[in-house]
């Protein structure tokens, strides 16, 4: 088959498959999706078919980054962009090199972080390597908080969901460099940080796409007295085929192995070393029209993540490998309704040093009913069962909005269910050991949000309440500690999210600020009940303004963390902080922008972790070229 006669199929396939997906957003009385724009290549006349999320505005309590967005907030790593979104990031962990989000008060597995329709949240630690994705490789950053979510790729979020969509394709051959290097401003390292990342996307044949880039990263810090070297690099490829009636298939692979010594708390005198060797490969296939009105994608993933961990004191080595299978179908059977079904299967090989060796086989089957009452009014009714080992869950929810052209107002109801992750269930270390009979963790939830849809003034203000039980913990007894279905807790809060754009998008403001009431209800401690839980503050904000004068752009931003205490007997907190941070970008020329940013620019010595103290003011310059 010639190549004229292979693209006029596939453009008649990709025109149905517009068509039918026009005829139903013109039934629908609700958004259903959020769409991308299409491309169209003037030499094959190709148009190629849309990437699409299935993530209706009008029910979640959504975020949303485009890569554009990324490039001109010059975000360096993904724990930056949650930060500037009014999140609370925790930076502690083995010498404090994790980093992890804090949403509404949980955090760890309760966030979930969904790669293109997959969930790669470590089986055993249940938190994400977030060193392990580039930025320069996301197409959309979506963040999701709370427990309601739509989609039925997976289910088990609690504090929330974080999704990203890595680049697909790129119709015309394009090849970026982003060149980075930092400075702490120590006299033992004028130069910080090193970051030199390459990429390139485009097409192979008319059919087959390619994207695919490195970064790598050369980092010598020193600060407050502790020093620390990293060393990391991160790949990807993925290749994209497209044939028939808009059918793509798709294989993606991204690398990641991080070489890092660093020290230990403040207080500490005994560095360590930590390797990190994580490898996602994923093989999908996209069937938009097996038959009209009904699309299906299946996904073969297997995860691997492996840690080497050396000390004066310890030594362990972790091999984490899952193959997960993913299966998602959407298809609309009335005018008014819209139906997605999901399957995913997972599973785990573990061979641990503290966990020793452990299969461990989970799944879930989920279904989403979206319904359109009439002009004004929306239900949405996801209802899923998962398992893991001999657990089992029945998690169902509910959502109803009103909609008035660009007024909504959402109310969300769902049970939250959270499965024990392989630490809880086999760690066995010096007076340490898990317990392979714990139970989920459950709770329920309850959303309210306004949202206000305007090019000059769009805001949403969400109030929000869970109440949450059999949380596992770490507990004394019989002279040993072990794992156990113990605390609850009640959470109260309340999300503003706004933009104000002004003299036709030359000013641009933007605010993120959340308050959090948090109570400890466990009777069977007396000390700790009705306190706050630890670490978590009761209002974190992030405040930016952005002016828009090409070639010019400049965003001051201010991000505040309110009081936290150490403990949960509430005696003792962390002083609130805020980090002020300047970012400039010049665009001279289309192909060329350096820029700069700074971060901490007032120098705040702070906390987010006690004894883990956190670096002064950085300058980082940046010089992006595209060609």
């Amino acid at each position: 088959m010639n190549t004229k006669l292979q693209a006029r199929l596939l453009l008649t396939g990709l025109a149905f498959l517009l068509y039918t997906n026009q005829v139903f957003s013109q039934n629908q009385e609700t958004p259903a999706q959020t769409e991308e724009e299409s491309s169209t290549t003037e030499k094959s006349q190709i148009t190629l078919p849309q990437i699409v999320t299935y993530i209706p505005s009008t029910l979640e309590s959504k975020i949303s980054y485009s890569q554009e967005d990324l490039e001109e907030m010059h975000i360096q790593d993904l724990p930056q962009l949650l930060e500037s979104t009014g999140i609370q990031i925790l930076s502690y962990g083995p010498y404090g090199l994790d980093q992890k989000p804090s949403i509404r008060g949980f955090t760890d597995e309760t966030v979930r972080v969904v790669i293109d329709g997959i969930c790669v949240n470590n089986p055993m630690t249940g938190c994400f390597d977030f060193s392990a994705i580039s930025l320069e490789n996301v197409e959309r950053i979506e963040i999701i908080k709370g427990g309601f979510t739509e989609g039925t790729d997976d289910e088990g979020a609690v504090g929330g969901v974080i999704y990203i969509t890595t680049k697909k394709q790129n119709i015309n051959s394009t090849f970026t460099s982003d060149t980075k290097v930092k400075t702490l401003f120590m006299q033992n390292t004028p130069l910080d940080t090193i970051s030199q990342n390459l990429n390139f996307s485009g097409p192979i044949t008319d059919w087959l796409f390619i994207d695919t880039g490195v970064k790598a990263t050369y980092a010598q810090n020193a600060y407050r007295e502790n020093d620390a070297s990293i060393i990391d690099g991160q790949s990807n490829l993925q290749l994209t085929a497209y044939f028939g009636d808009g059918n793509s298939l798709s294989m993606n692979n991204i690398f990641y192995g991080g070489y890092k010594h660093t020290p230990g708390p403040l207080y500490s005198g005994n560095p360590g070393l930590q390797q990190d060797y994580n490898n996602n490969h994923t093989i999908s296939l996209f069937t938009p029209n097996l038959c009209p009105l009904f699309t299906m994608k299946n996904t073969l993933t297997w995860l691997c993540n492996n840690r080497f961990y050396d000390d004066k004191t310890d030594s362990s080595k972790h091999y984490v490998n899952t193959i997960k299978y993913n299966s998602t179908a959407d298809f609309y059977p009335w005018h008014n309704i819209k139906e997605n079904v999901g399957l995913t299967l997972d599973y785990t090989y573990l061979n641990s040093t503290n966990d020793g060796i452990h299969f461990l086989f989970s799944g879930v089957i989920k279904e989403t009913t979206k319904i359109s009452l009439g002009k004004h009014f929306a239900l949405s009714i996801p209802l899923a069962a998962k398992f893991s080992g001999k657990n089992f869950a029945f998690v169902p929810k509910l959502g109803f909005s009103t909609i008035f052209n660009n007024f909504s107002i959402a109310l969300n109801g769902y049970r939250l269910i959270l499965f024990p992750i392989m630490d809880d269930l086999y760690w066995q270390g010096a007076g340490y050991h898990g317990n392979p009979d714990l139970k989920p963790e459950k709770g329920w939830g309850l959303d309210l949000t306004f949202n206000f849809k305007n090019k000059v003034f769009p805001f949403s203000l969400s109030f929000f309440t869970n109440y949450y039980e059999s949380k596992i913990q770490w507990t004394y007894t019989n002279n040993e500690y072990t794992t156990a279905n113990l605390a609850s807790a009640f959470y109260f809060g309340i999300d503003l999210n706004f933009t104000l754009n002004l003299f036709n998008n030359h000013l641009i403001i933007k605010e993120n600020a959340e308050y959090l009431y948090t109570a400890l209800l466990n009777e069977n401690e007396p000390l700790t009940y009705g306190k706050k839980i630890m670490w978590t503050p009761d209002l974190t904000n992030s405040f930016s303004v952005s002016l828009v004068f090409n070639p010019i752009i400049i965003t001051m931003e201010a991000n505040y963390t309110g009081l936290r205490y150490i403990s949960n007997l509430n005696i003792t907190y962390l002083k609130p902080y805020t980090l002020v941070n300047f970012i400039c970008e010049v665009n001279p020329s289309k192909n060329i922008k350096p820029y700069l940013r700074i971060d901490n620019l007032l120098n705040t010595q702070y906390e987010s972790i006690e004894n883990y103290p956190m670096p002064g003011i950085s300058l980082t310059l940046g010089f992006k070229m595209t060609f």
